[in-house]
């Protein structure tokens, strides 16, 4: 039985904020915890508090999801990946952009400037009038395809509103708009645009997924859905309802990344994952910064040693 330690981490965003979380380390493979405010119903108090009070590496419960995910995790880092084989040897990458209108079009020149062909837009602080136009003059600089996340705050009405006035323009999909309390399902089967799944999937288990069925994607989060095996479910239960999986993080550290980017490459039928939250990150836990400059995950890579020397006790 292997006795795994562990060791609390901060770091820097380029907003000014900070990361935190929980490195775990069982033999020579590394697991992120990382559970994020606001979204994880546990914190970091809360990993550390049971790591230290079950200090056996086979103990790690689904009811801590980020600590579950970061002991499944721990498989990307191992020299052998035979639980995880390379189906895809990249996994390309969608650019995350959020802000204003005018910030969301500086970033996109500047990752459609990279290669990015795939871009995630938060629609937050974007004018619903404004929304076309901004989509179109993207457009206009480079041939690329959008996924709209309004973060669950649109009604009924407003998604199908949306969905006309962008007839026309390569919306790939809108990753779960509606507010709480309306049919998703009904939404899927009435919305001119395709319709991706990623709250619901915390709330529903796979067996209820086939109610789903017409949805173009689900948003796969290990960290907040409690671990790469029952997201291995959903996506196989996806795939035979047609819905690709987009693995997606968390703003994890470049370990957790590098497990999420060697999941995505391991699963069959994918969209450009969601790992873009590294870029955020202006100093991570690694010794060399994982190469995602290219918005393409290669699945070849081995994990960089990890400094360890600014892990906290």
């Amino acid at each position: 039985m292997i006795a795994p330690t562990f060791h609390r981490y901060k770091l820097p965003l380029r907003n000014g904020n900070v990361r935190h979380g929980v490195l775990v380390h069982s033999g020579e493979s590394w697991g992120d915890a990382a559970p994020l405010p606001g979204w994880s119903k546990e914190t970091c108090d809360d990993l550390v508090r049971y790591l230290t009070n079950h200090p056996t590496s086979d103990a790690v419960p689904c009811s801590l999801p980020s600590l579950q995910c970061a002991w499944e995790g721990t498989t990307a880092s191992a020299q052998n990946f035979q639980n995880w084989p390379i189906r895809h040897t990249a996994v390309p990458i969608n650019a995350l952009l959020q802000g204003t209108v005018a910030e969301i079009l500086d970033q996109a020149k500047r990752a459609l400037g990279e290669g990015c062909r795939c871009l995630k837009v938060k629609t937050t602080h974007i004018p619903m009038d404004a929304l076309p136009y901004l989509l179109k003059a993207i457009r206009d600089i480079s041939e690329c395809t959008f996924r709209l996340d309004p973060n669950r705050s649109w009604s009924f009405s407003t998604c199908m509103n949306v969905a006309e006035n962008l007839a026309g323009l390569p919306v790939e999909y809108l990753e779960e708009p509606l507010r709480m309390g309306e049919s998703v399902p009904q939404l899927i089967a009435q919305c001119p645009l395709a319709i991706a799944l990623d709250e619901t999937l915390r709330e529903i288990t796979v067996e209820e997924l086939v109610r789903y069925r017409g949805a173009a994607a689900l948003v796969l989060k290990p960290t907040l859905m409690g671990g790469f095996t029952i997201c291995s479910r959903f996506a196989e239960a996806g795939a035979l309802l047609g819905m690709k999986s987009i693995v997606s993080s968390c703003y994890e550290s470049g370990v957790g990344i590098f497990a999420l980017g060697r999941f995505a490459s391991s699963l069959d039928y994918i969209g450009a994952a969601g790992l873009d939250t590294y870029s955020h990150i202006k100093k991570d836990l690694l010794t060399t910064r994982l190469p995602l400059d290219k918005y393409s995950f290669c699945s070849s890579i081995p994990l960089p040693s990890v400094n360890e020397s600014i892990l906290l006790d």
